[in-house]
């Protein structure tokens, strides 16, 4: 008998990436997984911080470094005690090296059910740009 083959389009499980080396935080900290988009005007980032709302989540730019951290916004109770658990608890964090052409003064940050949304405008003269012609 045949294996199956594969398509891209079958959904796969795939589990939460621990990040790596990271020993100054308390308990497991996770690589969110995200999406980043490149539009004219600006790159778009998702990341998803299932747990996590507006006010335990730090986004910092700084030297060209953009980080995100996120704690979840409640924690399990003391005497929680699961009987099936396939998703685990823990903090967010991940860092990004941002590209000289974004505006650090223009970034900006929406949470929204666990996605977190950050806009990075390019700058004016790193956006593309009509050059209208005269004629002669």
């Amino acid at each position: 008998m045949a294996k199956e083959e594969k398509t891209t389009s079958q959904i796969q499980v795939r589990d939460k990436q621990a990040v790596a080396g990271e020993s100054t935080r308390p308990g497991p900290v996770f690589r969110p997984d995200v999406d980043i988009l490149e539009r004219t005007d600006a790159y778009v980032i998702f990341a998803d911080l299932p747990g996590a709302d507006d006010k335990h989540v730090d986004v910092r730019l700084e030297k060209g470094i953009l980080s995100l951290d996120a704690r979840l916004a409640t924690q399990p109770e003391p005497d929680w005690s699961p009987v099936h658990v396939e998703y685990r608890i823990g903090d967010f964090h991940r860092e990004f090296r941002i590209s000289e052409d974004v505006d650090p003064g223009a970034v900006s940050a929406l949470m929204r059910n666990g996605v977190l949304e950050l806009t990075l405008p390019k700058s004016e003269t790193h956006r593309p740009r009509t050059i209208a012609i005269q004629a002669g």
